[in-house]
């Protein structure tokens, strides 16, 4: 079989790729078989770094949260209702004694819950023989545990160990010679639950060496054995960051503390962390050179091969993106570039073409939906105006003849208008002005016309003929049989990129059923096809897009209150 089987192109880019891949790989596994342990004394630091930024954080918080609990300790220490109980009982009533030790309970179960790592709080008072615990209650006095707590001398910090437990002891007015003694029993299992966390790899161990007392002692993390216990104390008994026990190499880390006499001690095999770098030792050199004219080389070749290609075919997508179409792309190399290269510069032909045809198209079928909707706005109160100016005439109102005829000169001249889809909205509301001025000669005191204005209205160009259409529907099916009290409102509110025009009026309103239909976009084109809304609700949404168009609302006047919505892109 013919290699031009796999790789129908002469040098292929697979051809290409899988030369650069072997160039790349076939020395990476030749030195990794012949690498050793160069790189250990790095892997070592890191562990050690790593150690130490564990080690800091647990070594803060916990320094933080024991200071925090021998301050509340103290704070305890100077209660009214403990001084009170300890130094005058027999002063106080049975019920003022009953709830000063109800009140110290309940204030040495708050202290004991406001810490994870406080097992108990409690109090033991000599003058009424008493001991008041956060957990038991109050009871009897072990007169040979509170001997223990005298006779064991606290360290600076307030702690002192009996029995393998930790307490912060505190006797007012001072150890030797108390009224009272306040305890507070620290949680060693909590204590070894967040120690454990520092070991979540399990290569090694993780304790707590402290010096409080005359003879050291350990707090281990949770879950360790009698064997652990028994390295823990062994490792304790080596110096330095690396030592050996047996034939194993381990490496140790140690933090003190700041509030207690405690050090922060991690301990872990170095073998078992080491193990994966072991073979890279005596070729990483080599392997660091040899790597960067690997790089070198491949990174010329995808450049050069792939690289380059794809970032000019990009470059020329990009341009399509924009519309320029006579975008053409060249390649010599007789590969799948060329190939695509071809196919891209035939696309670019035939898009050119369908696109001009399609907008051409476009362009004609909206102008002449456009021509059709503007054509559909007709003057119908024409007659109605007319026949108002001849009994004007009759009755020799000359004045009113005048003006209403200066009204219908003006209204004709700007419907007759045809040379610009877009105009002024000024002029768009002047013409609406103008229309309602001679709507109110016809009226009279019927109906009242408002106008207002919000924002630059300056600034806005608008399709003629989208405002006295809506008025003009308004008048016929709203307000035509209304005999006094009668409101049309127009309000303008143009923004930089949204424009509202609201025509609002108190006469019928619209039935529900059809208000519902328009709410709801279920109207159907040919149901409102003449209808005035309609027409004006299409040319907006032709001109400006689906955002735009007429919205509809009864209102509280009983009326029907008309939104004209034009949103520019960029609104939203």
């Amino acid at each position: 079989m013919k290699l031009s089987t796999f790789f129908p192109f002469r040098y292929g880019i697979l051809l290409k790729l899988f030369t650069v891949f072997l160039i790349v790989l076939i020395p990476i596994y030749i030195i990794v078989s012949l690498m050793s342990k160069s790189g250990v004394n790095m892997i070592r630091q890191q562990i050690l770094t790593l150690m130490e930024q564990k080690s800091d954080y647990f070594i803060s918080a916990t320094d933080s949260e024991l200071e925090r609990i021998a301050k509340l300790q103290k704070d305890l220490s100077d209660d009214p209702d403990l001084q009170s109980i300890s130094i005058r009982p027999d002063t106080l009533r049975d019920y003022e004694r009953a709830k000063a030790i109800n009140d110290l309970q309940s204030k040495l179960h708050t202290l004991s819950e406001s810490s994870r790592y406080i097992k108990e709080a409690f109090v033991m008072i000599p003058s009424i023989e008493r001991r008041i615990s956060s957990l038991t209650g109050m009871k009897d006095i072990n007169q040979d545990e509170l001997n223990r707590f005298l006779n064991n001398k606290a360290s600076a910090s307030g702690l002192t160990s009996i029995d393998q437990r930790i307490f912060f002891v505190l006797g007012v007015p001072y150890i030797t010679k108390i009224n009272y003694l306040m305890v507070v029993e620290l949680s060693l299992p909590k204590i070894g639950v967040d120690l454990g966390s520092l070991n979540s790899n399990g290569n090694g161990t993780v304790f707590i060496w402290s010096n409080e007392m005359d003879k050291p002692s350990i707090i281990p993390a949770v879950g360790a054995t009698d064997e652990i216990m028994q390295f823990n104390l062994h490792s304790a008994a080596h110096e330095g960051t690396a030592f050996q026990i047996g034939n194993k190499n381990y490496l140790r880390f140690t933090k003190a503390f700041e509030f207690p006499d405690w050090s922060l001690v991690t301990v872990v095999e170095e073998d078992k962390i080491l193990l994966p770098v072991h073979s890279f030792k005596e070729w990483l050199m080599v392997l660091s050179v040899i790597s960067i004219i690997v790089f070198i080389i491949a990174s010329f070749l995808l450049y050069r091969f792939i690289h380059k290609p794809l970032r000019k075919m990009m470059q020329a997508f990009k341009k399509v993106e924009v519309g320029q179409f006579d975008t053409h792309l060249a390649h010599t190399n007789k590969d799948e570039f060329f190939y695509l290269f071809q196919q891209f510069n035939q696309m670019t032909s035939q898009l050119k073409i369908l696109v001009q045809q399609i907008y051409e198209q476009k362009i004609h079928s909206q102008r002449s939906e456009l021509k059709h909707l503007q054509s559909q706005v007709n003057p119908h109160f024409m007659y109605n105006s007319l026949y108002t100016v001849a009994l004007m005439a009759k009755e020799e109102d000359y004045e009113g003849v005048t003006t209403m005829s200066q009204h219908l000169g003006d209204y004709f001249k700007f419907i007759t208008q045809n040379k610009a889809d877009l105009i002024p909205l000024e002029k768009e509301v002047q013409h609406a002005i103008v229309y309602t001025s001679i709507q109110e000669v016809r009226f009279g005191s019927r109906i009242r016309f408002e106008f207002q204005e919000t924002g630059e209205m300056a600034m806005w160009e608008v399709p003629r003929l989208i405002i006295q259409p809506i008025l003009e529907n308004a008048i016929m099916h709203g307000l035509e049989d209304v005999r006094q009290g009668g409101r049309l409102c127009v309000r303008v509110i143009a923004k930089p990129l949204s424009l509202i025009i609201e025509i609002e009026d108190n006469g019928k309103g619209m039935p529900l059923d059809k208000l519902k239909k328009w709410q709801e976009a279920s109207i159907s084109s040919h149901e409102w096809e003449d209808h005035a809304l309609w027409n004006v609700h299409r040319r907006l949404r032709l001109r400006y897009g689906d955002k735009s168009g007429i919205k509809l609302q009864n209102n509280v006047d009983g009326g029907l209150t008309v939104a004209l919505l034009i949103h520019l892109e960029g609104d939203e």
